[in-house]
């Protein structure tokens, strides 16, 4: 993380993260790790990514929300 903080919610819905300033979190890939992140503070958040995925995979998949409240 560079700047912000970013909450990150699980398929749960519930809350499994929230990195700010100098955080380092790793997200696994796969339809079995469904997450939302969100900026619910007023700075926007910069993150510094580094993808590891296989040759001709996408970076990201979209998922439908799994019916969090207040996520939309």
């Amino acid at each position: 993380m560079k700047e912000g903080t970013l909450t990150h919610t699980a398929d749960t819905c519930k809350q499994d993260g929230l990195y700010t300033k100098g955080d380092m979190f790793i997200e696994p890939s796969g339809a079995r790790h469904v997450h939302i992140g969100r900026n619910l503070g007023k700075t926007p958040v910069v993150l510094d990514v580094l993808y590891v995925d296989p040759a001709g995979k996408p970076l990201a998949d979209s998922a439908p929300n799994p019916g969090c409240p207040g996520i939309t």
